[in-house]
């Protein structure tokens, strides 16, 4: 009998592993069940073995297995619920760890003082009446009997509980496997206290059996359910999902941290909302775009709200996506009125340019004076040194001047110019060409000899052109030209 239902046992275990690695053997939630039901199906070989053998050395090697596995499984079990209920949790490194360690501690623990024969826990010691191996107690039996009793089954179980209670969508789910545990518990004191030595690494079967009903009924393991599961979850956004009569029956923990009132199970989604204190402030741009604009005046915070109907056999229901937009509502506030002020601060700056540009025409029309001698006669007069940009600024005032007074000659007085180069020497001729298309001449005085011989090297011709010595004996000339003219 006992070898019938071990055989079972190792059947539905090897099963179950099967199916699990067909569903999705890379998801790493079926990889862990995987190694938790290969434990305790090495268990369970390794304890119907143990007392079926007569070899004392091979009765010694399998009982220290045997209590070692049993701590590791117990440690991977809590992994499992782990990754099932709280996947946020199990990726966290510290907290998987911290998890599992007591477990790996007992585990090592168990082994090295089997193994080293310290009988700290107890030991094997050949009984000659009965002519096999007993295991006798030793000091630390009660004290390890405790912490496996805490450790294998009040742990698992209040964490079983403890989400059957704060997860209300969780509940069947949580209560199938914490019955699974507790049964498992319950057989394995009722078969060592009769006598089924054998059967009591089994007992694990319970749970086993529990886990495949979850399996086949929630389809925990499935690729599908385990990636949606995950990827919801750790959306930036929140996600709930609405029945036919809009109250909420699923929400991320994305939609939860937003409004807090929804982690309550079959709440209305608009009394959700004025729970958490938000209200519609819907503008035209968001009905254009099928989306909702909810308010909450405590904090400032703005959510929009995007709702997508879902009709199946079993009615209507609705997707609603949450986004928070209040960072990005309030930088665009910002941004516009930066660019408020940008544009502002560019009116401003535009017009100290143009009175900076209308200075600058001022300046350079009082540092190069056009002063009329007569009717038909200018005198202009350069001071100073002359760029290229100020050569043009000198041809660009002359030559109006030169149509507006109906001017028949120039006279440039040179006596100031503290630099004659190659460009003030091209834009005389310049204005010298200009000037005799309008009817006009250029007649230069105050040549000095340094200016005479940049003149020469210029390869220009300035023989068309007049030159008097001094200012006095160019105004001289050209007035009394003027005057027998008019005679």
């Amino acid at each position: 009998m006992e070898l019938l239902f071990s055989l079972f046992t190792i059947i539905i275990l090897t099963a179950s592993i099967v199916y699990v690695l067909l569903q999705d053997w890379q998801a790493t939630a079926n990889r862990l069940f995987t190694l938790f039901t290969s434990g305790s199906l090495v268990l369970s070989i390794a304890g119907a073995v143990r007392y079926t053998s007569r070899n004392s050395t091979e009765i010694r090697l399998l009982s220290g297995l045997l209590i070692s596995l049993l701590a590791a499984i117990f440690g991977l079990f809590v992994w499992l619920i782990m990754i099932v209920f709280m996947p946020h949790r199990y990726r966290q490194p510290v907290v998987r760890w911290a998890a599992i360690a007591p477990y790996v501690v007992m585990a090592v623990f168990l082994a090295i003082d089997w193994y080293g024969s310290f009988g700290l826990v107890g030991g094997d010691v050949f009984r000659e009446e009965i002519g096999r191996l007993s295991f006798v107690r030793g000091p630390l039996f009660w004290s390890a009997l405790i912490l496996y009793i805490i450790g294998c089954v009040i742990v698992p179980i209040v964490m079983l509980v403890t989400i059957a209670v704060q997860h209300p969508k969780m509940r069947s789910l949580a209560l199938w496997l914490t019955a699974g545990a507790a049964l498992t518990l319950v057989t394995g004191f009722v078969f060592r206290e009769l006598g089924m030595v054998t059967l009591t690494y089994v007992s694990l079967l319970p749970l086993h059996v529990v886990f495949g009903w979850v399996v086949i009924r929630y389809g925990v393991f499935r690729p599908s359910q385990i990636a949606l599961q995950a990827a919801v979850e750790n959306l930036p956004d929140g996600v709930l999902i609405l029945d036919a009569n809009r109250h909420v029956r699923f929400a991320n923990r994305a939609a939860q941290r937003i409004m807090p009132a929804c982690a309550g199970d079959g709440q209305a989604f608009e009394h959700v909302l004025a729970e958490s204190g938000f209200h519609e402030q819907t503008m035209a741009e968001d009905q254009e775009r099928g989306r909702r604009r909810f308010a909450r005046a405590a904090d400032g915070k703005i959510i929009l709200a995007s709702e997508v109907a879902i009709s199946d056999e079993q009615g209507t229901s609705s997707v609603v996506l949450l986004r928070d937009v209040t960072r990005s509502e309030r930088q665009q506030a910002e941004l516009l009125t930066s660019r408020a002020a940008l544009a502002e601060r560019t009116a401003e700056l535009e017009r100290s340019l143009a009175e900076l540009q209308q200075r600058d025409a001022l300046l350079r029309r009082l540092t190069l004076p056009i002063i009329p001698l007569s009717e038909t006669v200018l005198l202009v007069p350069l001071i100073g040194a002359f760029d290229p940009d100020r050569c043009q600024t000198f041809i660009d005032l002359t030559l109006p001047k030169i149509a507006e007074r109906n001017v028949r000659t120039v006279l440039v007085d040179l006596t100031g110019l503290t630099v004659f180069d190659q460009d003030l020497a091209r834009a005389l001729r310049q204005l010298s060409d200009g000037a005799r298309l309008m009817g006009a001449q250029v007649a230069l005085c105050g040549i000095r000899p340094d200016m005479a011989a940049v003149m020469i090297h210029t390869g220009s011709t300035w023989n068309g052109m007049r030159s008097f010595a001094t200012l006095q004996a160019g105004v001289k000339a050209l007035l009394a030209n003027t005057a027998m003219v008019g005679a």
